[in-house]
């Protein structure tokens, strides 16, 4: 980058998912910095962040997605249209398996090799993350968007990722994934069982169309 306080290895990124990266700073001199929940400043070594993050490498503000080799702009607008817009019966099916993997990776997460057992039954039928950001990593992982929590498994294996890390990321994935999937609405489900949510049918907030 064009800036004398930036250094030539300052920072790498970590890819755990479409959305998510473990930023580290590689002993720069001028450091790397985010906003906590006060929005103050705060230098950081390394840490668990979205890829709409603010980012600070010295003096030099940045969003995540802009640091990245390539980004797929405008996804969701290359999407056919739908013959009804508050059809969401598909999108909310897939939403079961984010429930029920869930707890089941939380559990697996402080053994490794039942991790790895856990991968060897789903492990075919799902293309591995891969760990470091290089160009054309984003085309794979905006393939990957919409699948389960299962896709975290090879960053869950890793010894990329302390426990703390793996479980913090399992956290995000889920509050983000678990949610309305109309677009426009994003409700948040938290802990409701999905069961319950299937006999409602439809969001009580935007009317979304979940199960007919």
């Amino acid at each position: 980058m064009p800036n004398p306080t930036i250094s030539r290895h300052h920072a790498r990124l970590i890819v755990c998912s479409p959305s998510s990266y473990i930023f580290e700073d590689c002993g720069s001199k001028k450091g790397i910095f985010f906003e906590d929940a006060q929005h103050n400043k705060v230098q950081v070594t390394r840490k668990l962040v979205d890829i709409d993050d603010t980012v600070w490498l010295a003096d030099s503000r940045f969003i995540v997605k802009d640091l990245l080799p390539e980004y797929p702009e405008n996804i969701s607008e290359k999407r056919p249209p739908r013959k009804d817009p508050l059809d969401f019966t598909a999108e909310f099916s897939a939403l079961q398996h984010v429930y029920d993997e869930y707890p089941q990776l939380r559990k697996a997460c402080r053994n490794r090799e039942k991790m790895i057992r856990l991968w060897s039954v789903v492990g075919s039928s799902i293309i591995g993350v891969g760990t470091v950001a290089t160009a054309g990593t984003m085309g794979l992982l905006a393939m990957l968007s919409s699948a389960g929590l299962s896709i975290l498994i090879p960053t869950l294996t890793s010894h990329l990722l302390s426990t703390d890390e793996k479980l913090e990321l399992l956290e995000k994935e889920y509050r983000q994934r678990y949610r309305c999937p109309n677009p426009d609405c994003r409700d948040a489900f938290g802990s409701r069982e999905y069961e319950m949510l299937a006999r409602q049918k439809t969001c009580g907030r935007c009317k979304a169309v979940w199960v007919n």
